[in-house]
């Protein structure tokens, strides 16, 4: 409990103890000197001011006998004399403590409350309550993540790993298991300082997700020491060669191609929409029956008996986009091989899902079909882009632009990749895209992202664990749609991984998952709150943890003097009352000083932490390379595209030629319906000069009845006319026929 008092009740307090300590040194004295002359049969006298000079003499170095003068009779030698002043001394403290103890328990108002075995009154941790996050290093033991140091102390902090590290004794009650963390702060409050020093004292494979290089800029060259490094950058936004990662590479089972499509559903934006979650499952069960697709276009051969051309992603964003159906002629000719009985099993679950979701999706409603398309269209969007479908290629090109070519075959990205090599090294993999493009390619991120977790899982239910601990960093994590995060950020600790997430408030968070924004929260086991904070959710949120206190507040008052004086005149009264108050105000939370945060772990006293920047750190200053501006700079000289031991293919054209001549094949006719060809390399208005025409094309010309036809009956106004004096317009798939040109003029005057 604390104790509050009013202005000038601490002065009084401090002449009230001054007081209680002279005597009680006075009586110390006599009391020694008492006990001291029971072993003679001796004397002592003199009252409070007598043995406080005596003290004064012993002080100055006066022998006993001397400082107490006729006052004391038969005092016994000088050895004995000071052991019973020193008995006395003791004793007397001993009653004061005892004193003060006694009255703090008969006080009502300071009597500790206890529920549950715990204290019920919020409290800041103590060196005693952190043992279970000590670590003796900056760089942690493997499984730990750096945190920072106990705020005013040199105890060095991190996550828990009860697997790896046990402990022994008190601490064990409370030590935890590992979790996730979420670092929440304003920008330049310390959240990508401390994750750059979590990155770079990792050990084992690290996953970081940014839209600022600053993370690989001042990690890459620490993390090159440990193992490979790959960057995957399918926006092309750090000119370095991006790594390559399809979703394809799953959908060779009927399981996989649905997994995939899952996965890259749950990584559609949502916000703002209207039941998202409605078509956000129709869109995925469209997407599965495309990966089906693109399965079995790995799986089947042609009639010849030549393999199949194998459907890459930028073709089925195409397809998607352009609202493809089973009718398409490579979807049906890959379905009705796909469909035959001598075909394996696994080939024949790709052909009958995907049949059955297209043939299922035929006989929606124009309106619902459209908006599945159109839903299904945000998750493959960004691989029409000529850059994202090349890093979703095994092409040597170091880019989609690119005339050389690495000497051997890009490797996809995967489980495997990151956790290669051996036991003490570990493999890292930075995603990366620029901010105005972070959400955009979501899908691309967000795939990959769940590519990696859904092997997690798969490895744990066929009984292989994680040999390696595996750390995700997603910087920004407000800019990424996951909608897995809310169930993965807690399991997924128990499998061998966990998520470092940063956030700028909780606000982001409420606007991103809405109603499982606090299952979000809660599912990191470490929450860091950085200073600054000035967003009310958090805020509310952060008290609301806090808990609260009972203080304790002395109030006094006075009468007002009278004039005609009384025996009241200038009587003072003192009061005493409790409240219950806040552990850490709003203010309190916003001024701490700028790195500082309050930290929650597991069933820990809130602590304060001063979270960890490598430039203060001397050991962690030393593994990063500098500029002359002394800006982080990683090697010019590292691989970001990891490579097989495979000679490099022949580079193909970065542009799928499936998709040109699909879309060749769906060009309308020109709206002149000439018949006359061009060559490509000669322009239209070249043609026409070398005619010898103007440049004005012709009026199109109206249709020509057959011979046999002689009366048709105008849509607009109902009067049989010729063939020969109607117009007829194309309004989808209807044909208008109108008369010409009495209904065609007076629709454009009604236009006008």
């Amino acid at each position: 409990m604390t104790s509050e008092r009013e202005p000038g009740a601490g002065g009084e307090l401090a002449l009230i103890g001054l007081g209680l300590a002279v005597i009680g040194t006075g009586f110390s004295i006599w009391l020694g000197a008492r006990l001291s002359v029971l072993f003679t049969g001796g004397s002592v006298h003199g009252g409070l001011d007598l043995w406080l000079r005596v003290g004064w003499r012993l002080v100055s170095g006066t022998q006993p006998s001397d400082a107490w003068g006729a006052s004391a009779v038969a005092l016994p030698a000088d050895w004995l004399y000071w052991v019973c002043t020193a008995t006395a001394v003791l004793a007397t403290a001993a009653a004061g403590t005892a004193l003060v103890w006694c009255w703090r328990r008969l006080d009502g108002t300071t009597k500790e409350r206890r529920r549950f075995g715990q204290q019920t009154e919020a409290r800041q941790a103590t060196p005693a309550d952190i043992g279970p996050l000590v670590v003796d290093d900056v760089v942690p033991p493997t499984g730990r993540m750096l945190l920072g140091r106990l705020a005013d102390h040199k105890h060095l902090l991190a996550t828990e790993d009860r697997n790896r590290h046990p402990l022994t004794g008190k601490a064990a009650r409370r030590q935890g298991n590992r979790g996730s963390v979420a670092l929440i702060g304003p920008t330049g409050s310390g959240k990508t300082a401390l994750a750059t020093s979590a990155i770079a004292t990792w050990d084992g494979p690290v996953v970081a997700v940014s839209v600022k290089r600053d993370l690989y800029d001042s990690t890459a060259a620490v993390r090159a020491r440990k193992g490979e490094i790959a960057v995957f950058d399918p926006g092309a936004a750090t000119n370095l060669p991006s790594a390559r990662w399809t979703p394809l590479n799953a959908a060779v089972t009927s399981s996989g191609a649905l997994r995939t499509g899952r996965a890259l559903a749950q990584a559609i934006p949502r916000s703002g929409v209207s039941n998202a979650e409605y078509w956000a499952k129709h869109g995925e069960n469209l997407l599965g029956a495309f990966m089906c697709v693109a399965g079995l276009s790995r799986l089947t051969t042609e009639a010849e008996g030549k393999p199949a051309r194998p459907v890459s992603m930028e073709q089925l964003a195409a397809w998607v986009t352009v609202l493809a159906v089973a009718s398409e002629p490579t979807i049906n000719g890959l379905l009705r091989r796909g469909l035959d009985q001598r075909q394996p099993l696994e080939v024949k679950l790709l052909a009958r899902h995907a049949a059955t979701t297209f043939a299922g999706v035929a006989k929606e409603d124009h309106k619902i079909r459209s908006s599945i398309y159109s839903t299904a269209a945000l998750a493959l969007a960004p691989w029409l882009e000529p850059s994202v479908a090349h890093s979703a290629t095994d092409s040597p090109r170091p880019y989609y632009f690119s005339e050389d070519s690495f000497p051997l075959q890009p490797r996809y990205i995967d489980l495997e990749w990151l956790l290669g090599g051996d036991s003490d090294r570990g493999n890292t993999l930075y995603l990366t895209a620029s901010q105005p493009e972070f959400e955009r390619l979501s899908p691309v991120l967000g795939g990959l992202l769940a590519d990696l977790k859904d092997t997690i899982h798969s490895w744990d239910i066929a009984g292989r664990r994680l040999d390696k601990p595996l750390l995700f960093v997603i910087d920004e994590a407000g800019q990424l749609e996951l909608g897995w995060l809310p169930a993965e950020v807690s399991t997924i600790a128990g499998l061998g991984a966990f998520f470092v997430t940063c956030w700028q408030n909780l606000s982001q968070v409420q606007h991103r998952y809405n109603t499982l924004a606090d299952a979000v929260l809660s599912g990191h086991r470490t929450k860091c709150f950085f200073a600054g904070v000035d967003d009310l959710s958090t805020v509310r949120y952060l008290s609301s943890l806090l808990g609260h206190e009972y203080v304790t507040r002395w109030n006094s008052s006075r009468d007002i003097p009278s004039l005609f004086g009384g025996e009241r005149q200038g009587r003072r009264s003192v009061s005493q009352s409790v409240q219950r108050e806040e552990f850490a105000p709003a203010n309190a939370l916003r001024q701490m000083y700028p790195g500082e945060a309050v930290l929650l772990h597991g069933t820990l006293p809130p602590i304060h932490l001063d979270a960890v920047r490598w430039w203060n750190e001397k050991q962690l200053a030393g593994l990063v390379p500098l500029d002359d501006n002394g800006n982080p700079r990683p090697p010019d000289d590292l691989r970001t595209c990891p490579l097989t031991d495979l000679p490099a293919s022949e580079p193909v054209s970065p542009v799928d030629p499936a998709t040109l001549a699909a879309a060749l094949a769906q060009l309308p006719a020109p709206d002149g319906q000439g018949k006359q060809t061009v060559p490509p390399s000669t322009s239209p208005s070249a043609s026409r000069q070398r005619d010898g025409s103007d440049g004005v094309d012709p009026p199109p010309k109206r249709p020509v009845g057959e011979g046999r036809v002689t009366k048709v009956r105008c849509d607009l106004c109902g009067q049989l006319i010729a063939a020969d004096d109607c117009r007829v317009d194309q309004q989808g798939r209807r044909s208008v026929r109108q008369c010409w040109p009495t209904c065609v003029e007076r629709r454009r005057r009604a236009l006008r």
